[in-house]
């Protein structure tokens, strides 16, 4: 019994100073700052005016958007005018045979027969390409469309037309030079 009774006498003291001190707290406070009610109108008077002057002296914010990014533009651009430019822009060559006008070519071989043809040509340097029907030559998108026994067509499509304007097709003909004495036994 001695053990249960100082457990209760020690229970009893921890409860009685607690509620000591919370009630020796709440007596000496500030009301406005517990939350009671002031039963003085004049300290109520006093009270809202000093909250107003609070209130006045804050200092008033104003936003200055100078030097500060717009939140409501999005990150990527959708302008139409980019889109046009990225359009306009010339792809890069691909191939060599790209990299240089059509008439910067020289037509020096052909071969095969009437279903399937084969043409080489010669840059400036020396090098030599092979052509087939389809390929991709010039600055301007030409492309072979013909190989003939002694010719190959190249079509050409203007700068208006592939910018969705009229379609106008320019046909250039690399004719085979033959050199003096060749094909001859």
């Amino acid at each position: 019994m001695k053990k249960s009774s100082a457990v209760t006498h020690t229970t009893t003291l921890i409860m009685l100073s607690v509620f000591w001190i919370l009630a020796s707290g709440a007596s000496g406070a500030d009301p406005k700052a517990v939350g009671a009610k002031v039963t003085d109108p004049k300290a109520a008077g006093q009270v809202v005016d000093q909250k107003v002057a609070e209130v006045k002296m804050a200092p008033q914010y104003k936003y200055n958007p100078a030097g500060k990014p717009d939140p409501f533009k999005p990150f990527i651009e959708l302008d139409m005018a980019v889109k046009q430019k990225l359009e306009k822009a010339k792809p890069l060559a691909m191939s060599p045979l790209q990299r240089a006008g059509t008439d910067q070519f020289r037509l020096v071989g052909i071969s095969g027969d009437e279903r399937l043809r084969k043409a080489i040509v010669q840059d400036a340097k020396g090098k030599i390409y092979p052509l087939f029907i389809g390929t991709y030559i010039g600055l301007n998108n030409g492309r072979v469309v013909e190989i003939l026994a002694d010719r190959v067509i190249v079509e050409e499509t203007s700068i208006k037309a592939r910018a969705g304007k009229k379609t106008k097709a320019n046909r250039i003909t690399m004719k085979l030079h033959r050199e003096e004495g060749e094909g001859k036994p």
